[in-house]
């Protein structure tokens, strides 16, 4: 009986957490402890075990299904279309399309993130900055081997649309061997083949805008 209490509390959590991720632009850690706090459970470990990342996903996923029906399959077209544009412009560094956008989970708030591959991450940022384009450079992330550095900037999405911040992460040529994994909605039946991979390339990418495209994009 404990058990079930604990796995219901903890989809509470997730559902709250999806919440503040798709409205308040909260990451998923800061969502997690702030839709446990709210619950009356003070986001502590012997209160109730929070949620893991994949359940809280699949609660955005839903969220935005259910409450961003009409609005959110653009959101991602016009996302997605973005990163066709840059993974064009890129095409050199071999990118590959990771993370919300790929996955279905994004929201308004979420940017676009790229795995690139290179000799050397310097090849990407002279790329970038012979178009001109205003790049922060920052250290890979901690969690990933064999990443050189990320790199940051905003693109023009539309002549009416706020810029689509996108995040690269300049990986060495090697590392594009290694798998990696997609996480629990790789087995999601509602998702595209494409959604459920772990990472995209442009061809894959193309196909999924291909036959994901909303009626008015078309």
């Amino acid at each position: 009986m404990k058990m079930l209490q604990a796995g219901q509390r903890q989809r509470e959590i997730a559902a709250m957490a999806a919440r503040l991720m798709a409205e308040d632009g909260l990451d998923t850690g800061q969502a997690k402890r702030k839709a446990a706090s709210i619950a009356g459970h003070g986001g502590r470990s012997q209160d109730v075990a929070l949620p893991d990342n994949d359940l809280v996903e699949a609660a955005l996923r839903e969220y935005l299904r259910t409450f961003h029906a009409d609005s959110h399959p653009q959101l991602l077209y016009a996302l997605r279309s973005t990163a066709a544009r840059w993974m064009e412009t890129l095409e050199d560094f071999q990118p590959h399309l990771v993370g919300p956008v790929l996955n279905g989970s994004a929201t308004r708030h979420s940017h676009v993130s790229l795995h690139l591959f290179a000799d050397s991450a310097k090849e990407v940022e002279m790329a970038l900055l012979d178009r001109q384009v205003a790049i922060r450079v920052g250290p890979p992330p901690q969690d990933r081997g064999r990443a050189q550095e990320t790199i940051g900037f905003l693109a023009p999405s539309g002549p009416d649309a706020d810029p689509v911040a996108l995040l690269l992460t300049v990986y060495d040529r090697n590392a594009l061997r290694i798998s990696c994994s997609a996480g629990a909605h790789a087995n999601d039946p509602s998702l595209h083949p494409v959604e459920r991979a772990a990472r995209a390339n442009l061809s894959m990418v193309r196909q999924l805008l291909a036959q994901t495209a909303p009626a008015q994009a078309v």
